[in-house]
């Protein structure tokens, strides 16, 4: 196995595939599934048949069984914090509360940090009657105030005109309303609209236009369809809301797990479950542009650059510093950087990004040693990618990272087969076998 002071040529890339073969001699591989399917447990189709996990469409979750089945095999909770410090939509901190412990979610997105806090939503009896009363108010309302379009032309461009005019004439409706978790319910259902009723869909790394979409011709047509589309996620909600009274709520923050310490909240940590994003060129500040800017998370041009500035270097749509190198992976830095960076691929700066990407996460599992328990467990779901023909395995890259860091490498466990594009699947050849999403399993001595 390389080290730092025993590197192989640079631009030798069979080093680096010797360098994978030595990991997995080291390291036990588990193939639960390489079949390529939308069904795996890393995937969040399960979830849009459980309350409250189904209140948004968040397909880079996970499944609530997945995160179940995780904290029922060989963690011991006690009455230790769960955590997720990559949270999106809040899967792993809100099955915590549904089995009653403690969970703690935080993602640098401000959308899904209030997609998170409004699933954890609960509601007394009077809160919850008070919120019906709003859904007879809204049925009943002509959506006579308007709120205004967002200052985003090209998120404009992604609606009707009449379709764009009764999305912001129920924004207009919610903006008005002075309870606070009846006012985020409202919004949540809001944003569940937004792809619906778009002319483009998320594909990729950002949207494409439709190419089969049922244009609605009249403002009262547009009105009318997307209140009772609107009505149902909310008459939804309120169900969900009765069928969970025992809910424990998990807390959420909105901030970056990166940088020099954690939140003072992140102590005394039994597990983590986790999936940070994947180094696969998917900037969610465009694939998610519809939602951050119909609802006010963006503002302005600087919001985005904020929001890119925070995240971890996992896309090229931004121009970072170089941070945290001493925490990096110096195979990734002394040979896929610089074989990269021969390629003439679509972005010069890919090299760079997988650089900073496995520096970004030795970073946080070098803070969070000290803030987990003896023996706590971490799963930490990942996709592997592919540039220049190169296979970037980043199941056992991240295991090679966390064992440098101090932590016992338990496994890492493969769910599913993912496939690159056409030409990366030539190029290959017998290392098609890395093409998988995994879950690599630590443990903190």
């Amino acid at each position: 196995m390389l080290s730092e002071n025993d590197v192989e040529p640079l631009f030798d890339i069979s080093a680096l595939y010797r360098h994978y073969a030595a990991l997995e001699q080291s390291i036990q591989v588990n193939e639960q599934s390489t079949k390529t399917t939308y069904r795996s447990p890393v995937n969040f189709i399960e979830s849009m048949q459980k309350p409250r996990h189904r209140w948004f469409p968040y397909k880079e979750g996970f499944s609530p069984s997945f995160v179940e089945d995780f904290l029922t095999a060989g963690v011991s909770i006690k009455d230790g914090l769960i955590l997720d410090p990559f949270s999106g939509s809040g899967t792993t901190a809100l099955v915590a509360g549904e089995k009653g412990l403690r969970g703690l979610g935080y993602d640098v997105s401000p959308l899904t940090d209030f997609v998170a806090r409004t699933k954890a939503v609960t509601m007394s009896a009077a809160e919850l009657n008070d919120f019906k009363s709003h859904l007879e108010g809204f049925a009943k309302s002509a959506l006579d105030k308007r709120a205004p379009t967002p200052d985003n032309e090209t998120v404009n461009r992604y609606f009707e005109p009449v379709v764009l005019d009764a999305l912001m004439r129920v924004k207009g409706y919610y903006l008005q309303i002075d309870c606070p978790k009846a006012k985020s319910l409202f919004k949540l259902a809001f944003l569940t609209a937004i792809e619906p009723f778009s002319t483009h869909r998320k594909a990729g790394n950002g949207v494409k236009k439709k190419t089969n979409y049922s244009f609605l011709e009249s403002s009262q047509d547009s009105i009318r369809v997307l209140k009772n589309f609107i009505l149902e996620k909310l008459e939804m909600f309120a169900l969900d809301i009765e069928q969970t009274s025992r809910f424990s709520p998990p807390k959420f923050l909105q901030q970056s797990c990166l940088g020099s310490a954690l939140p003072s909240e992140v102590e005394d940590v039994s597990a983590v479950l986790t999936s940070p994003p994947y180094a696969n060129c998917f900037d969610y500040s465009k694939i998610y542009m519809s939602e951050l800017w119909m609802g006010d998370f963006f503002s302005s041009k600087m919001d985005q650059k904020n929001f890119r500035e925070a995240s971890v270097r996992s896309h090229v749509h931004a121009t970072w510093s170089d941070r945290y190198t001493e925490f990096g992976v110096p195979v990734v830095d002394d040979i896929i950087r610089p074989y990269i960076e021969t390629q003439k691929l679509w972005s010069p700066r890919i090299g760079s990004m997988l650089s900073g990407y496995f520096a970004d996460l030795g970073n946080l599992l070098t803070n969070l040693k000290p803030r987990l328990r003896s023996n706590a467990k971490l799963g930490f779901v990942v996709g592997n990618s592919f540039y220049g023909g190169v296979a970037i395995a980043t199941d056992l890259l991240l295991a090679e990272l966390g064992r440098s860091k101090g932590y016992v490498v338990e496994e890492v466990r493969v769910y599913r087969g993912i496939i690159p594009s056409s030409q990366q699947y030539q190029k290959l050849g017998n290392n098609r076998k890395y093409m998988r999403e995994s879950m690599v399993v630590l443990r903190r001595l």
